[in-house]
Order: structure tokens, then sequence, then C-alpha cells
């Protein structure tokens, strides 16, 4: 088998725009898609991406792209950097690790699993923050619906309400680890989140030891503290710890970009929103959806859910190693290549999605098939397909359902202050935090 040499390094382009020390992160953070799209344009479908600080990816944006995460010899691989987030958790593993990890924690995440308690746990947090916006001038799209998702994640786990302020603040630490930046002297982003990743860990720790003595019923850690995988064995302290952190992590950053986006179309696109209020008028006494599976009922506020994901997919990268020579569009990948596949592009791909830049509801709407794989890319695929999938969704019905029943009984239409948001992508993709919404009367 072959290892990367300077020859096999030099045998594949590299993106335009690199510069020293920094690479491709400056454009990366405004213009992700756009660049893999010029670059696949002029380069073809392999090419090399620095993502700063020496941090090389060979992206592959070939049409068969998501068929690699399923493929034995492409593996998880995340840089140092990023390991001290996702610690040993089930999305820093393959093979058997993985496996075991994995079915223990599936049944906690089914449509089964997924406790009406939590659907209602996830009603109740949206109206109260829909409350407190009705209240406002006018608010941050961004930030508030950081707040609201990890609001409704920490309530899932049986963290105190009174404690997510706090919370809040070692995330956002935690997640500073996500930059490449060389270094751990005090103040530096890797120091930062190290000390993040200790004050998360010592609570959730707290909160294991409380559900191992018979308290946080009916929450999150209860169900993984005695969680067993198909052959019986229960995940270990560590195990619990590591995926708890993780499943924070991406369950309120990942939904907050999605249910930001969502606010923001309906504030700037009054079809849109028409098209809700119609929905919803026709069956004004209908009950909060509390499952992924009630989509069917509300094909518009679906439509959204599904055209805002493919538009601005949270998750624009993922990281993989080939550990055995392949072969990918007709040129050989040695093994130990470090690899990046882009779950976004395939919203883009117009093979797919004729004109896809163009937002349109009717590519989800009356719909006699659900989505199929390419069309689900943005939560993955194969074994690493996102736990938080029927979450996300539930999220988003419910966002829009009751959002617009509040404001059809107020009189009050969403709109969007300023300019057209940008759509920021580094390290993964939300709305820039100054964009805001008001609530104004009809």
């Amino acid at each position: 088998m072959l290892s990367l040499g300077r020859t096999d390094h030099d045998s594949f382009p590299t993106a335009a725009g690199e510069l020293p020390v920094l690479g491709h992160l400056p454009v990366l953070y405004r213009d992700a898609i756009g660049l893999l799209r010029r670059s696949r344009s002029a380069l073809g479908p392999l090419f090399w991406v620095n993502l700063g600080f020496a941090q090389r990816r060979l992206f592959y944006v070939g049409a068969d792209a998501l068929d690699l995460l399923r493929a034995p010899e492409v593996v998880m691989d995340h840089p140092e950097h990023i390991k001290g987030i996702v610690g040993r958790s089930m999305a820093a593993q393959d093979g058997p690790l993985h496996r075991h990890m994995r079915s223990a924690i599936n049944p906690s995440f089914s449509p089964q699993g997924f406790a009406k308690e939590a659907a209602a746990a996830i009603a109740s947090a949206i109206a109260a923050k829909i409350d407190a916006w009705l209240q406002q001038e006018s608010f941050a799209v961004h930030p508030a619906m950081r707040d609201l998702t990890l609001d409704i994640i920490l309530r899932i786990c049986g963290v105190p309400t009174g404690d997510i302020r706090a919370w809040s603040r070692a995330y956002r630490e935690l997640f500073l680890g996500v930059y490449p930046i060389p270094g751990r002297l005090p103040g530096m982003p890797a120091y930062r989140s190290d000390r993040a990743r200790a004050w998360i860990d010592d609570r959730l720790r707290k909160l294991l030891a409380l559900a191992r003595g018979g308290g946080a019923a009916g929450s999150l850690v209860e169900m993984l503290s005695n969680a067993r995988d198909d052959e019986g064995e229960p995940l270990s302290d560590q195990g619990i710890v590591d995926n708890l952190r993780a499943i924070v992590l991406a369950g309120h950053e990942t939904s907050a970009s999605i249910l930001a986006w969502i606010v923001i179309v309906l504030s700037r696109r009054s079809e849109v929103w028409s098209a809700l209020c119609d929905e919803h008028a026709a069956a004004p006494d209908a009950p909060v959806p509390m499952s992924a599976r009630e989509a069917d009922r509300l094909p518009v506020a679906n439509a959204i859910f599904r055209e805002v994901l493919r538009m601005y997919t949270p998750v624009w990268f993922i990281f993989r190693t080939v550990t055995e020579t392949i072969t990918l569009s007709g040129r050989r990948i040695p093994r130990n290549t470090p690899l990046a596949l882009s779950p976004a592009q395939f919203g883009y791909d117009p093979s797919l999605f004729p004109d896809p830049d163009r937002f349109d509801l009717s590519r989800w709407r009356d719909r006699s098939i659900p989505p199929g794989p390419l069309e689900l890319a943005a939560f993955g695929g194969g074994p690493h397909f996102c736990l938080g999938y029927n979450v996300a969704c539930v999220e988003a019905l419910q966002l829009q359902f009751i959002l617009v029943r509040a404001l059809r009984r107020a009189g009050l239409v969403p709109h969007l202050e300023g300019a057209s948001p940008k759509h920021v992508y580094f390290p993964t993709g939300h709305p820039t935090a100054a964009t805001r919404v008001a609530f104004r009367r009809c």
C-alpha cells in the first residue's frame, strides 16, 4: 500500500485562494460552498483545501461521495484539536466500539423511544421563548435560537433550567476548540476549550451519579445510564459523559442554525409566510405536532424545513481518512490520505435540484415518497447518520406551528430588519449573529 508522499500530494490540485498560515480559512468562513462549487467546476471532484494552520484535507465532491460514509476503507478521523471536544464518543469511533455505543443509544432517539414528555418539553420551551420575543421590539435570531435549542436539549438531559446560562457560556467556550489555532497558553482557544470541557464533564458526571441514585427520572441521562447494547452490555460512565457532551453540542448548534434560517425565511418571504398561515387556518384547532411522523399533516411546514435544510446545511464538511488505497473518479487515493466530504454539496447539485440557488417549496410539497439518502445528506449517512434527525424535525415543525398560531392570534407578521443576512460557514453554517427579526402589525 502507498503512503501519502510528496508526489501523491502534488498529483491533486489545490483550491484557488490559499493564503499563508490561514490557508482557505477566510473564504471558508464566508463562502465555503461557493469555494467547493467553483473548485469542482475548475479542478474536478478532487482537490486540496487548507482549513488553516496547515490542516490540509483532500475534498471529494463527486456524485458518489455519500457512498464513502459506508465504505470500510474510509474511517472517521477528527483532527487533534477536535478530538478534545468529541472525546471517545461514538462520533469519533468506527467498528465494534461505535456499534456498541450506537446500539445502546439508538433506542432513546428513535420515534418510539423519543418519549411524549420530551416532545411536550420542546413545545413548552418554544412557546415560552415566543412569548418572550413578542415582548421585545426585535431579537437577534441566531443567538435566540441557540438559547432555545440549548434550553431544549438540557431539559431533555435533566439539567435544572436555572443553570442554562452557565451551560451556554461553557459550550460557547468549548466550541472554540474547533478552530485549528495551535497552542494552549492561557486565553488561547484550545486552553479555553479544555477548561470548558472540564467544567461540562464535571457536571455531566454529577447528573449521571444522580441518575444512578434514582434521580433525574425520565431524562436522557437516566435513559443512557440504563441503556444496553445489542449484547446486553452497558455504556461506561466515561462513554456516557463523552456522548452526552457531543450530543448537547451537536444537538443545539445545528438545530439553532436550522431554526434561525426558518424564521429568517418566514420574515423575508411573504409568500412562504402566507402559505404557512393558510395551512394553519385550514386546521386552526389541530394539536401541536409531537412526532416527526406528523410531518405529513403539515406539508408546508415540512417543505419549509426541508428547503431550509437543503440551502443552509449546518454541517458542510465531514472528516474521514483512507485506510486502504481506493479509487475515486478514476484516481488512486493512497492510504492515510486525510479526506473531507461535504454533505451540503448535494443540496446544490442541479441534477438533484434544478435551479439550486432558488428557494422553492414545490420541491417537497405533495411528494408521495419520503426523502432519500441524498436528500437527507445534511444528516450524514451510513452508520454515522445523525441520531438527532427526529428531534430536529420535531423542533422545526413545532417552532413553525406555535409561531404562526401566536402571531396570527396577535395580528402580527415577522419582519426581517436590515439587509438579507449572510450565511457564515465556519466552523458550522449559521446566519450572521447580528440578524434581527421584529413582529409587526399586519
